[in-house]
């Protein structure tokens, strides 16, 4: 982890108890990437203006004290460059704004809610995967990172799959699925709901 690699290091973390988005990437069946794929087409800072803000809540650079712009410059270079055949993710722009609203869409705290999921517990991984699936009618991918000194296991991510039309698809055969977790660890999904949180059973 971030935090705890370094005494020197500290993170930015979302304003409310909520998934903040890594990236759209690209992806072939069983491998990792593309990546990189067209080094010409660059990172326009001034592009993101109209969303920066929306941006620095919601798709953060965690490593507190990097360069402006750094984490959102690496996602478009390695991934954006790859996406740009598709015409919601053919620009800068485009890219982070589809971004923004894909996590609007699939707000994870409130899906996994639905299946009674909730921050602050422990599941073990089948409990998230068929959560997720039971919700959203696709199969995901659910990574984990673990404490080190303690062995305690932490939902990291959760990659949801789309086609070239940005529907919802299974991510079978994706690199790694369905998940690198401990499959005989529990696993604490950080966090706390709060005070006015509703849960809605479906």
């Amino acid at each position: 982890m971030w935090k705890e690699s370094s005494g020197s290091h500290s993170c930015s973390l979302p304003k409310h108890d909520e998934w903040t988005i890594h990236g759209i990437w690209p992806t072939q069946f069983n491998h990792i990437g593309p990546q990189f794929c067209n080094r010409s087409l660059h990172f326009n800072t001034s592009a993101l203006a109209p969303i920066e803000n929306e941006l620095k809540e919601k798709w953060i650079d965690i490593q507190k004290g990097s360069k402006p712009y750094s984490f959102w410059r690496h996602e478009w270079d390695k991934h954006g460059t790859c996406a740009v055949t598709i015409k919601d993710l053919n620009s800068v722009f485009k890219y982070f704004h589809t971004g923004l609203k894909l996590l609007d869409t699939y707000n994870m705290i409130d899906v996994l809610a639905k299946a009674n999921i909730l921050p602050g517990e422990k599941y073990t991984i089948d409990d998230l995967l068929h959560a997720v699936e039971k919700i959203l009618g696709k199969r995901a991918q659910v990574m984990c990172t673990e404490n080190e000194e303690t062995g305690e296991s932490y939902v990291f991510e959760i990659r949801i799959c789309f086609d070239k039309t940005l529907q919802l698809v299974d991510c079978d055969g994706v690199y790694d699925f369905p998940t690198n977790c401990n499959k005989s660890k529990l696993i604490t999904y950080p966090g706390h709901v709060p005070h006015n949180y509703q849960v809605i059973q479906i």
